[in-house]
Order: C-alpha cells, then sequence, then structure tokens
C-alpha cells in the first residue's frame, strides 16, 4: 500500500489536473480517433455507435498497454527503496501493475457515463460479467508482459526499446480498436486473429453490445494467452530478480 501511495504521487502529485488526466488522456484520444473514423467511414461500424465503439476498445487497451509500460522501469525507477530489506523487485512491480489497473476500472465506467450524458447514447450492457471477464484479460496479460519486461530491463536496458518497437504501434493498429474481425478478408483476418488482443476485444465487445455478437473470438485462446504471459513473466522475474538487483 505505502508503494502504491509513492507511485500515485509521483504520477499524480505533481500535476495540477491530478487524476483528471488519467481521465483526459482517452477522452481526447476517443474523440480524436472517433471523428476520424466517423469522417472515413461515414457510419456506425456494425451497428454500434461509432463513439461506443472507440470506447470499447481504446481504454480497454490501455488496460494493457499502460500496466505493460509502467512495470516495465519499476526496478529501475526505484533502486533506492529496494536496498531495504522490506522491499523487494515483487513488490515495486505489483505496485505499479494494480495502480494502472485501479484507475482504469475506475476510468473506464466514467467515459461510458459520460458518452451517455453528453451525447445521448443509450448504454446498455448484455453481459457486464463478460465484460469484466476480458477487462480481467487484458490487465493479466499487460502485467504478465510487464513483469517480463521489469525483470530484463535492468540486465537488458535494450529491452525498453524492444518492446516499444514490438508491442508498441504494431499492437495498437493490429488489435481491433478500429475494426472488428469479421470486417477484414478472410486472409488478413486468419493472421490478425494470431492476436490475443484482438480476440480479447471482440469478446468484450460481444459481452457489451447487444448488436455485436464475434464469431472468431476465443475465450480458451484469450485465456490461455493471458494466465501464459503472467506465469511466463513470473518466472522470469524469479529467474532474474538477483541479477536486476545487481545490475543497478
Amino acid at each position: 500500500m505505502a508503494l502504491v501511495l509513492r507511485e500515485t504521487l509521483s504520477r499524480y502529485g505533481q500535476h495540477k489536473l491530478g487524476f483528471l488526466w488519467a481521465l483526459v488522456e482517452p477522452i481526447v484520444m476517443v474523440g480524436v480517433f472517433a471523428s476520424v473514423m466517423g469522417a472515413i467511414r461515414g457510419g456506425d461500424p456494425g451497428g454500434i455507435p461509432i463513439v461506443l465503439f472507440m470506447i470499447t476498445g481504446f481504454v480497454p487497451f490501455m488496460m494493457f498497454r499502460d500496466p505493460m509500460n509502467q512495470m516495465q522501469g519499476a526496478i529501475v525507477s526505484n533502486r533506492s527503496l529496494i536496498g531495504f530489506p522490506q522491499v523487494t523487485t515483487f513488490d515495486v512491480i505489483v505496485a505499479r501493475s494494480v495502480l494502472e489497473c485501479a484507475i482504469l476500472s475506475m476510468v473506464f465506467p466514467v467515459i461510458l457515463i459520460l458518452a451517455q450524458v453528453v451525447l445521448g447514447h443509450s448504454i446498455r450492457v448484455e453481459n457486464p460479467l463478460g465484460v469484466l471477464a476480458a477487462c480481467a484479460l487484458l490487465m493479466t496479460l499487460g502485467t504478465g508482459i510487464g513483469f517480463l519486461f521489469a525483470a530484463l530491463a535492468p540486465v537488458m536496458p535494450s529491452s525498453r526499446q524492444v518492446s516499444t518497437a514490438l508491442l508498441g504501434r504494431p499492437l495498437f493498429f493490429s488489435s481491433g480498436l478500429f475494426f472488428t474481425a469479421e470486417s477484414l478478408p478472410p486472409t488478413i483476418r486468419e493472421w490478425l486473429l494470431w492476436n490475443p488482443i484482438l480476440h480479447m476485444l471482440e469478446l468484450l465487445r460481444s459481452a457489451f453490445f447487444y448488436e455485436f455478437e464475434s464469431t472468431h473470438a476465443s475465450w480458451h485462446y484469450a485465456t490461455v494467452w493471458a494466465v501464459g504471459a503472467l506465469a511466463f513473466g513470473m518466472l522470469v522475474h524469479q529467474a532474474l530478480r538477483r541479477r536486476a538487483i545487481v545490475g543497478l
């Protein structure tokens, strides 16, 4: 809890907007991309209002991206704390994951409520538990990969650049934020369905919207990836934690 509070102050205590910045960023991004997609397509994808379509794509994607990105520098940024015997590398990594996941779990419903109030969209969630499960899978996947790169960063500093190159824009544009799997040509869809995030976003939208039902997403595939990534990330952390401390 102390580490979470410390991370909260360091992340948001120095800005006048504070926690509002966590809300402003996704709202701006959703507004920009919804405007662009609306101008290009000129209609609602799959019968879903374009703003809600973007909210249920961009904000859940942040549940994967933000914990992963913030966890990567956890050990390096907290090197002064790791000298205390009661603070471990596991503690500082998990603190960042808990903070990011908690904030995004609050941001998601707030943005949906704002969309309903400001834009007049009627929001009816078909399967709330399915939405929560898909969000949990995204956060678990991001946490697992975050563990992996957090352990590698002190030993291999270039790993952060590698993760940005491989998991940054490529995943942003191939994970279904702007499209559904059904709208893709079969050849492209066959390749992109290897991406577990595309499955997770399809599952989330299927659980959220009455108008949308994905025939391509798999709960089994998404769960195996999320649990496997978490197990592998924690295994690498366990194997490299001493070398990570020495590398500092």
